[in-house]
């Protein structure tokens, strides 16, 4: 499962869907196998065609591709294996969205993405530190964000709270898998002060035909916010789902409930995410994928209209021996009633694993 969190959702897409009949993508071994160089030539052309009065079509051509370092180390006198890695972020060096890129300044620099050291003990786990994602992120991530699902089940929320999903200063223990079951754990956001920690706690258990997760994060940070219902405490959340595996069929589904808490009580929202895939001859992929939220609850407000939200997609893909060549229609119908935030995105991609 540890190989599977460090992939992108379109990598653990093809992980997951037919790459062991069209030749898995091997990473490239230097120094006798002592380190591995892998990553990703990966991007999309979108055409994107906002609903807002006004707006005008855009077209974006985003780059993913990046790049990393990693290794496993034993030694004769020691029993815990070293583990270690250095990821690089997307070589865009700043997401797609110009107006927002000099929040992701970094984006682009070697760790800017899963950079860690640790130790991984026979039988038991494996304990690391540095730049990771915290536990219940990885069920958020995927496999219920692919494809274009995240926009609404991801990082969407409308109740003030603060979340983390990959983290400087994170502390993680990931399990050895008990047939089929395994744990993750994780404390994070301690750099300021140690009352602002940040808890994660995941499970999953797989079988034959399913596999299923929860996860539960917690964010005791405060938020100040100039709307005082929105000011927060502290801010949680829960994760459920799982997946049926029916041969070339994947179905997937989970509920995700989001709280924070603000000085009248608890604001709340629930968002749910659901896809279906089939796998024709092993190369063909079609996927469809449905998000959506409910209308926050704000403390001292009740049910907020307009801020339900809706994400419908779907895609055909075309796998290649490590490779994967993909188009999607994304619809967003975001806020209710409203506009300014729909949209309907045509994309084009293509993405090569190393």
């Amino acid at each position: 499962m540890e190989n599977m969190f460090k992939r992108t959702l379109l990598g653990a897409a093809i992980a997951t869907a037919a790459m062991a009949s069209t030749g898995a993508n091997a990473a490239i071994d230097l120094l006798d196998g002592k380190v591995q160089m892998y990553g990703q030539a990966a991007g999309f052309v979108q055409y994107g065609m906002p609903k807002a009065d006004k707006s005008e079509d855009t077209v974006l051509a985003v780059i993913e591709s990046r790049i990393g370092f990693r290794g496993a180390v034993e030694f004769d006198n020691f029993a815990p294996t070293l583990l270690w890695q250095i990821e690089g972020g997307n070589a865009d060096n700043g997401g797609y969205n110009p107006e927002e890129s000099w929040k992701h300044v970094n984006n682009g620099a070697l760790g800017a993405r899963d950079t860690f050291l640790g130790f991984q003990f026979d039988g038991i786990g494996s304990f690391k530190y540095g730049r990771q994602l915290v536990a219940a992120y990885n069920y958020v991530d995927w496999p219920h964000s692919n494809p274009g699902l995240g926009n609404v089940f991801d990082w969407n929320q409308d109740i003030g709270a603060s979340y983390e999903d990959r983290t400087n200063n994170n502390l993680r223990f990931d399990s050895a898998n008990f047939g089929g079951f395994n744990v993750q754990a994780t404390l994070s956001n301690m750099a300021g002060s140690t009352d602002n920690v940040a808890y994660s706690i995941a499970a999953s258990y797989s079988a034959d035909m399913f596999s299923v997760h929860a996860g539960y994060y917690d964010n005791s940070a405060k938020t100040d916010n100039d709307d005082a219902f929105l000011a927060n405490t502290g801010s949680q959340y829960s994760i459920f789902g799982g997946s049926l595996f029916l041969g070339d069929i994947t179905l997937t589904a989970a509920g995700k409930y989001m709280t924070t808490d603000v000085a009248l009580g608890t604001n709340s929202q629930w968002a749910w995410s659901t896809t279906a895939q089939y796998v024709y001859n092993g190369q063909w992929v079609y996927k469809v994928g449905y998000a959506g939220t409910n209308e926050a609850d704000i403390a001292g407000k009740g049910k907020q209209a307009d801020t339900d939200d809706t994400a419908i997609t779907a895609r055909l893909g075309y796998l290649l021996p490590s490779a994967y060549l993909f188009t999607d229609i994304r619809h967003y119908n975001m806020n209710g009633g409203t506009e300014g935030g729909d949209s309907t995105n045509l994309l084009m991609g293509v993405e090569y694993y190393f």
